[in-house]
Parts: C-alpha cells; sequence; structure tokens
C-alpha cells in the first residue's frame, strides 16, 4: 500500500490534523433550549447527570435514549447562563426536538432550531489549546471544550459558536494566523475514524445501546431514572452486552476503504462475527493504511484478534485486526463520595 492511493492534499491535511491543529466548519445539529426547567428536565431524560445547579460553561455530554434502551443521539449540552445549546449529531435535532416533545409536560421549556443562524467551528489537534488562548473569540457565544483537557488519550478539541457568519470568518481567520490548518469535510471524517469516535447513522442509532457503542463514561449510574434506565442498567449489571464497538486495521488498499462499510466479519469457521460501520485510508510512515470502525460479538472481541472480512463489493480484502475497544468518554464512573 503507498501513500500515493491517498489524496496528497487530504494526506496533508491529516498529517497537519494530527501533529498540530486542525478547524474545520462542523454541520453538527445546533438547538437552543430556554425556560426554568431546561436542565433538569434534560437530566430526568439521558443517561448523564446535567446538574440543574452547575455554572454557566460546563459542557456535559449525555445519550438520549428510548425506552428500549436504544441510542436516540448523543447530545453536548453547553450552559449559557440564560440559556442551553444542545449540539446533536448532524441531520438530528429535528429527531431530539421531537423527543423533547414528547416527554415535555408541565415543564417550562423552548427549543428552538438555530442550526441555520449559529456557525460552529471545531478547533482540535496537540495544539489546540494554546492556539486557541492566543485568539480573541469575544464574538463567539461560546467556546466550550469538547474533550476532557487532562485525557491523553484525546486531543483537545473545542466547539466554538460565533455569534453570525461574519464572526465565524474573523474567528477562522485568527485561528489560521494562529497556527490551525483548515481541513474539508472529508478530512474531518477521516480525522473521526482515526480518533475511533462514533457517528451517528454509522456507529449510533436505534439499532445499538449506549454500552455497545462505548458510551458508558457519558452514563451516569448514580443518578436518577431516565428514559431507557432500567433496560441499560440491567444490560450492565448482569453483563448481557452482545456486541462491541472496536477499531479495526484492515488488510485493504486504500483504493478499496469507502467499500468496506456493510461487510460481514467472519471467524475461520465462516460464522457470523460481526459488521463494518466505518472505514478509511490514513497516511502513517509505512505508506498508507485501512482502518476503520465495527461491531463484533462480544465473545469475539480481543485485542489483536483477526476476522475474515467478508464482502460483495470489494475483492482481495483477507482480514480485520482489532486494534482496540475505543470508550470515547473513559470507563465508568465512580460512585460518588459520600461526605
Amino acid at each position: 500500500m503507498t501513500a500515493a492511493a491517498i489524496d496528497a492534499h487530504t494526506a496533508a491535511e491529516f498529517q497537519a490534523a494530527v501533529a498540530r491543529a486542525a478547524v474545520y466548519p462542523n454541520d453538527a445539529g445546533r438547538l437552543r433550549l430556554t425556560g426554568e426547567d431546561a436542565r433538569d428536565l434534560l437530566n430526568r431524560l439521558s443517561t448523564n447527570l446535567i446538574d440543574p445547579e452547575a455554572a454557566p460553561g460546563e459542557v456535559a455530554v449525555t445519550v438520549l435514549t428510548s425506552d428500549r434502551g436504544r441510542i436516540v443521539d448523543l447530545v453536548y449540552v453547553i450552559h449559557c447562563g440564560d440559556h442551553q445549546l444542545a449540539l446533536t449529531s448532524p441531520g438530528q435535532q429535528q429527531k431530539v426536538i421531537d423527543f423533547l416533545d414528547k416527554y415535555t409536560i408541565m415543564e417550562d421549556l423552548e427549543v428552538e432550531d438555530v442550526t441555520d443562524t449559529l456557525p460552529m467551528l471545531t478547533l482540535t489537534g496537540p495544539e489546540a489549546a494554546g492556539i486557541l488562548s492566543r485568539v480573541n473569540h469575544d464574538d463567539a457565544l461560546a467556546a466550550a471544550a469538547a474533550t476532557d483537557p487532562e485525557d491523553p488519550e484525546r486531543p483537545p478539541t473545542f466547539h466554538l459558536l460565533p455569534v453570525d457568519s461574519g464572526a465565524a470568518g474573523r474567528i477562522l481567520a485568527a485561528l489560521e494566523l494562529a497556527g490551525a490548518v483548515s481541513i474539508s469535510a472529508a478530512t474531518a471524517e477521516t480525522l473521526r475514524i482515526a480518533r475511533q469516535q462514533p457517528a451517528h447513522g454509522a456507529e449510533m442509532s436505534d439499532t445499538y445501546n449506549p454500552l455497545e457503542a462505548g458510551l458508558i463514561g457519558a452514563i451516569d449510574f448514580h443518578k436518577g431514572c431516565y428514559i431507557g434506565q432500567e433496560v441499560i442498567a440491567r444490560l450492565d449489571t448482569y453483563q448481557k452486552v452482545q456486541k462491541y464497538l472496536v477499531a479495526l486495521r484492515f488488510e485493504a488498499e486504500p483504493s478499496d476503504a469507502a467499500a468496506l462499510p456493510g461487510a460481514r466479519l467472519v471467524n475461520d469457521a465462516g460464522a457470523a462475527m460481526g459488521m463494518v460501520t466505518s472505514a478509511t485510508a490514513v497516511p502513517d510512515k509505512d505508506g498508507a493504511r485501512v482502518i476503520g470502525l465495527g461491531y463484533v460479538r462480544t465473545a469475539a472481541v480481543e485485542i489483536g484478534g483477526r476476522l475474515r472480512v467478508e464482502s460483495d463489493a470489494v475483492a482481495g480484502v483477507s482480514t480485520a485486526q482489532i486494534t482496540a475497544r475505543p470508550l470515547l468518554f473513559g470507563g465508568e464512573k465512580p460512585a460518588p463520595s459520600v461526605r
């Protein structure tokens, strides 16, 4: 496999993002939540603790789940003082609005879709924090940390929400001047897969539950009830999770990466063990490698283990090696300390 099989511009953007910092327009859904009960309702409906007493500026990540414990969406909640901003997966804002509306009875809550009027930039990479500290972003409604700055496994990532398109242009130019590299949507998708982050429609949907998707760190097992809580708690307590999201490395040509999603993963006996959900080619020191994400049955999840790839769309792909079981927000949270 050779790096020549990867578009040179995309390869340069990816390497800059990994080594320094990248910035790109983010097409996540943006919802403005107002009303005295906004945070309390989100807390009662979703998997994680959304502290009603938290200070403005706090970012909480949580999962909305169905009464069957399946994923509705992964949502970032930014406390903006007099309102909340909920960042949904791209294109999922109406589904989240419908979910909130279904369970809003007497609560004081208004939800407005501001996706088309409120720009969003994402800054990510090892140097992201330093670059952001040198840039004036006073005309951003929020500049929220999307990862734990102390987590060595996850490069710092920030979501910036400029007040309008003019402010977005000024902030983007300032970030580029400070050292961030603008990247395309295609490179951002490659970066997502390389960082083992599940996406709605591929690794997150009502087909999967948060435990399968590696989102256990966005679940608070010590808070009160929420929609789907009994199902999720039972799966965790009795270790009944049937499959897990895994990171994969394929024996494949970079040109085959786009055709891999949907491919079957089987063991040596030909028994179905899972499915590929995302794949991409990335440059490395040896030229290029093809990586991806997929779901594998729990009994077959072994780091370093190999499965055969079966696909009608790709010829010559022989194996996929399991390289990790991603936990996007870390493992299970400990019980709160009792004072």
